[in-house]
């Protein structure tokens, strides 16, 4: 991609792109659904609708569902979810406003498969969109893979690793560098207390100003910022290794059926693609969700109907310590 691309055309050269890899491309979802329990939730993550799967309560027959936008194989799904995180475990609510990539409403790009391909694909798959479609830069961006702690659950996805360390090696990166572990917190996926869980491999880019292309010293430094909570460096993908079964008497063990869950924070990726325009500007970027073309007629309008024009999409704290919205008269 040349000129700077839409959000739509983001959006849809990821549908497109796991159109070529025979996924069928399904709707998003209601943002509201009734839980197991019958308790009324919202929609937080793309999955949501593909647990019965998961679970093993229905056959993979994502091909035959109402409203498919294009059929592939029945073992593949890949969709754009609109999500609401504003409560339960993943609550986004507090963070909203304090950052430029936390959001209540949302979209999350997503493939799935369902007893299909694994950590190999998904993997190749994820680079291969990420590094030689959109060409980030691949001196910025880093993998992190699932390293257990003391009294982590599981055993290191030294599978995931060499995947990456392998991706890493083909274009002269140095994976010791761009492969960072996570523990249980980072890097490891429980539907809840006990069920199918997993693994995951997360891609992060380094955000820091300067040239496109990072020296080693700097791309030791982006690792460091890593899983931290600089918004230098953030998250844009996370894949999901559902492979092992949590038990009430907390043993793990492996699945008769792996499948792969992911998730791409679609204002996210706008958000660098735009703000770098087209990854040629580090230096003077301004990368935030706001300053894309998802939100920006949204603030044009308000600066039209209030008079106000937003100087920042950074709020700043007041004298109180309390966030107020940054503007201009």
């Amino acid at each position: 991609m040349s000129a700077v691309p839409t959000a739509a055309q983001i959006r849809q050269s990821f549908l497109d792109f796991f159109k070529e890899k025979q996924h069928t491309i399904v709707p998003s979802d209601n943002v509201g659904y009734t839980s197991r329990d019958g308790a009324r939730i919202f929609t937080n993550a793309g999955m949501n609708q593909f647990v019965p799967i998961f679970l093993g309560e229905r056959s993979a027959d994502v091909d035959t569902w109402p409203g498919v936008l294009h059929k592939g194989l029945p073992t593949r799904a890949a969709d754009t979810q609109k999500c609401i995180r504003a409560g339960g475990k993943h609550n986004d609510l507090e963070d909203v406003g304090l950052d430029t990539y936390h959001h209540t409403l949302f979209e999350m790009l997503g493939n799935w498969s369902f007893g299909d391909y694994f950590k190999k694909e998904a993997i190749s798959w994820a680079w291969e969109l990420v590094i030689e479609r959109w060409k980030f830069p691949p001196t910025r961006v880093f993998a992190t893979i699932y390293q257990p702690g003391k009294g982590d659950p599981a055993e290191r996805d030294q599978e995931a690793w060499d995947i990456w360390a392998e991706k890493f090696r083909s274009i002269g990166l140095d994976p010791d560098i761009h492969i960072v572990n996570g523990n249980k917190k980072d890097n490891f996926w429980m539907m809840g207390d006990t069920g199918p869980c997993g693994p995951c491999t997360e891609i992060h880019i380094d955000l820091t100003p300067g040239a496109p292309n990072l020296d080693e010293d700097r791309q030791r430094a982006g690792a460091l910022l890593v899983n931290g909570s600089d918004a230098s460096c953030i998250e844009i993908w996370n894949n999901v290794f559902i492979q092992y079964n949590a038990n009430p008497d907390g043993s793990f063990v492996p699945l008769p059926a792996q499948h792969v869950d992911t998730g791409m924070g679609f204002e996210r990726v706008c958000s660098i693609i735009q703000g770098t325009k087209n990854f040629t500007d580090f230096e003077t970027a301004k990368i935030s969700n706001y300053d894309t073309d998802v939100f920006k007629p949204i603030f044009d309008e308000l600066t039209k109907l209030s008079g106000k024009t937003y100087a920042s999409t950074l709020p700043k704290a007041n004298e109180q310590g309390h966030v107020v919205p940054v503007t201009e008269q």
